[in-house]
């Protein structure tokens, strides 16, 4: 783990915390971090299940090629 010195909006952390339901500034952008990162992850998700990514899943050799 890295230490960062940065600026902070105090309005906005406190914000965070009262949606996150953390304790003190460390937890609080970590949990922003991480959701930040799922949030990310689940649209590349829905983007993907948009351009019929479930049709791959039909063909076994296709299947196969998905889960590697």
């Amino acid at each position: 783990m890295t230490k960062r010195l940065i600026d902070l909006d105090d309005e906005l952390l406190v914000a965070a915390r009262n949606e996150l339901n953390t304790t003190g500034v460390s937890d609080t952008v970590r949990a922003a971090l991480r959701q930040a990162a799922s949030a990310g992850a689940r649209a590349r998700q829905v983007a993907w299940l948009r351009e019929g990514g479930l049709e791959a899943l039909t063909d076994p050799a296709e299947r196969a090629d998905v889960w590697r």
